[in-house]
């Protein structure tokens, strides 16, 4: 059964820049996924006991209440869920400087129920692009201090995708899926979106991130935001909501008690820049070359530490991150 969209979504993404199409994954679905970063909490954990970096391995509790217990003792317990290297340009430290990137993850990116989604968009010839996030979002009072500013964990303030990206994407058709792993309703910190924000094209003004867990954490500022038209997007999990890179959006906190958990995941056609040229791409489907698009979970790993290597080596030239552009409204009244 295809989970290609209609010519109503379709129109509906056009005009607003966003799109909820829920119910796209089913519990199966998600629960491999789930199984794997649980495991990877789990050997994270003990590493971090052998290290002396956690009192305990906390591996009596469930994955919701172990995630906020090591999260309070050791608050950079992102560095080891993190579905992407670390978007820092200097002072790499060799054993912080990792992400998963394991089979199932590998496997959800090519689900073929989200890339049909992603064809009705682009097409079919789709490059999975690496700028992607894991959010596990606990609830707003169990998040530390120490990260609470940082995005894939505590709040995630008003931005564009295409902030993330460097300027040669900029004519990239670079598409986010927002994959719901768990309910996702207003208590639970949904996303919010400015409807019609990606119609001119280009990006809003952002300030310079906080440093909090990445130098990439850029933000729209507030003055900026304030007056204009917003729409809340609860969704059930399983749901995916699409954003073009222009949209200007945001997370609401999570003032519930529960987890929120979700993927953020880009795709863009084939032969387009990345954006992130340090990270590697691949291709998801070809429906004119099937045989090039790439299957092997070992080989997508592969890949991922041979970016790593390049990065800490010093072969890769260039920055990870284009954080330049930033800087310059550094000064200006509405990022103070």
């Amino acid at each position: 059964m295809t989970t290609a969209l209609d010519a109503d979504q379709l129109e509906t993404f056009e005009r607003a820049g966003f799109l909820v199409v829920p119910d796209v994954l089913a519990d199966h679905d998600r629960r491999s996924v789930e199984d794997e970063i649980a495991a990877v909490l789990e050997a994270a954990a003990d590493d971090l006991v052998r290290r002396g970096a956690l009192s305990q391995s906390f591996d009596h509790l469930e994955f919701d209440e172990r995630y906020y217990t090591v999260l309070a003792e050791y608050p950079d317990i992102y560095e080891y869920l993190n579905i992407s290297l670390p978007l820092v340009n200097n002072g790499h430290d060799p054993t912080r400087f990792r992400c998963h990137t394991g089979p199932e993850l590998f496997g959800l990116l090519r689900h073929p129920k989200i890339l049909d989604v992603v064809e009705s968009v682009i097409g079919g010839e789709i490059l999975s692009n690496p700028i992607q996030h894991i959010r596990l979002k606990p609830p707003i009072h169990r998040v530390p201090k120490a990260v609470s500013a940082y995005s894939n964990i505590g709040r995630t303030t008003w931005h564009q995708d295409h902030g993330a990206a460097m300027d040669d994407a900029t004519a990239t058709d670079m598409l986010t899926v927002w994959v719901a792993m768990t309910d996702a309703p207003i208590e639970m910190g949904c996303l919010v979106a400015a409807p019609a924000s990606h119609a001119a094209g280009e990006l809003t003004m952002h300030c310079p991130g906080n440093g909090l867990g990445s130098e990439a954490e850029n933000y729209i500022p507030q003055g900026i935001v304030d007056g204009k038209p917003t729409v809340a997007l609860p969704v059930r999990a399983g749901s995916l909501v699409l954003l073009s890179k222009w949209t200007e959006h945001a997370a609401l906190d999570n003032t519930s008690d529960r987890l929120r958990w979700s993927f953020d995941l880009r795709y863009q056609p084939i032969g387009q820049p990345s954006g992130r040229p340090a990270f590697p791409t691949f291709i998801a489907r070809s429906r004119a070359h099937p045989e090039s698009e790439m299957t092997d979970p070992s080989e997508y790993a592969d890949q991922w530490e041979a970016a790593r290597q390049a990065i800490l080596t010093g072969a890769h030239e260039g920055p990870v991150y284009e954080q330049d552009r930033w800087l310059a409204n550094a000064g200006d009244p509405l990022c103070a």
